[in-house]
C-alpha cells in the first residue's frame, strides 16, 4: 500500500500552546492525503500527555541533539511522497492550502516537481503581521548571492530528494535547512507558488544574531552552490558580503533612529 502523498512533520520543545495551534490548523486542511508526525524533544510541559489523549497521528516524546535531528528523525518515520515541516507555532494560512499545493503538484507542466515552496507570513506573538518570507519566481542571484532565505515551513520537498540530500546537516545549527534547500536548488529548479502557505511565528526567528555569525552561515550555504551564479565563485562570495554589510549597516542605523526618538 503506498503511502499519503504529504508527511507534515512538526517538531516542539516546551511549547504545547503552539503544538495545539500546529495541530489544529493540520486538522482542518480539507486535503486529507497526509500524515502528521510530531517528534518531541522530551518536554515537560504536559506536551506528552496532550498528545496520548489528544494527537492521532505518530508522535515520539524523548530527548534529542536539537531541532535537526529531530526533524530527521520525524522524516525517518515517514511515508509520504513529499516531506514538509511544519513546527510548533507555525500553521497553515487557511485551510485550503494543501488543497492548492496537491493541485499545483498535479497540474504542474513536465510532471510533479522534486520540491516546491511558498510564501509565509511572519507573525508575533499576538498574531500581527511583522514581515514576510519567500519570493517568486525563484532565482539563485536571490537565493544564493542576496542570502534571501526561502521559507521552510512553506516548502515541500520528495521524501527521495531529502535524504539523497543526506537530510538536514546538524553541523549547520541554524542554517541547515537553507542548506539543504541549496542541495535541492542545485538538482532542481523548484516549483515556486506565490501563495501565503502559512504563518511563521517569529518566536522561532533567530535575528538578533551578531552580523558575523550571520555572515558564516551565507558562507555556509553559499558553500553548497555547484556552479558561480556570477562570473566566478570569488565574485560570488565578494557580492555576498558586499551586501550583507550593507543590510547590517542599513539596520544598525536604523536601530540607531528609533533608539534616539
Amino acid at each position: 500500500m503506498s503511502g499519503p502523498l504529504i508527511s507534515i512533520v512538526s517538531i516542539t520543545y516546551q511549547n504545547l500552546d503552539g503544538l495545539k495551534e500546529t495541530v489544529e490548523s493540520v486538522v482542518a486542511q480539507s486535503f486529507q492525503d497526509f500524515e502528521h508526525i510530531v517528534v518531541d524533544g522530551g518536554s515537560t510541559d504536559g506536551t506528552k500527555e496532550w498528545l496520548e489523549a489528544n494527537f492521532h497521528g505518530s508522535w515520539v516524546s524523548e530527548k534529542d541533539n536539537g531541532r535537526y535531528d529531530g526533524m530527521n528523525k520525524g522524516a525517518a518515520s515517514a511515508t509520504g511522497e513529499y516531506l514538509w515541516f511544519l513546527h510548533a507555532g507555525d500553521v497553515f494560512g487557511d485551510p485550503t492550502v494543501l488543497a492548492r499545493v496537491a493541485r499545483a503538484i498535479q497540474d504542474r507542466k513536465g510532471g510533479p516537481p522534486d520540491w516546491l515552496y511558498g510564501l509565509a507570513r511572519v507573525v508575533d506573538p499576538n498574531k500581527s503581521l511583522v514581515g514576510t518570507l519567500g519570493y517568486a519566481p525563484f532565482t539563485m542571484f536571490n537565493f544564493a548571492i542576496l542570502q534571501r532565505p526561502l521559507p521552510h515551513q512553506a516548502t515541500a520537498i520528495t521524501r527521495s530528494l531529502f535524504w539523497q540530500l543526506g537530510g538536514y546537516d546538524e553541523r549547520f545549527p541554524v542554517a541547515a535547512d537553507q542548506v539543504l534547500l541549496m542541495g535541492a536548488a542545485n538538482h532542481s529548479q523548484p516549483l515556486a507558488m506565490a501563495d501565503f502557505l502559512c504563518d511563521f511565528d517569529s518566536t522561532g526567528i533567530s535575528a538578533n544574531r551578531p552580523w558575523l555569525q550571520n555572515l558564516k552561515d551565507d558562507r555556509a550555504v553559499l558553500g553548497q552552490l555547484e556552479r558561480p551564479v556570477t562570473r566566478s565563485r570569488a565574485l560570488d562570495v565578494l557580492l555576498t558580503f558586499a551586501y550583507s554589510a550593507t543590510r547590517h549597516l542599513a539596520r544598525s542605523a536604523r536601530n540607531r533612529t528609533v533608539r534616539s526618538r
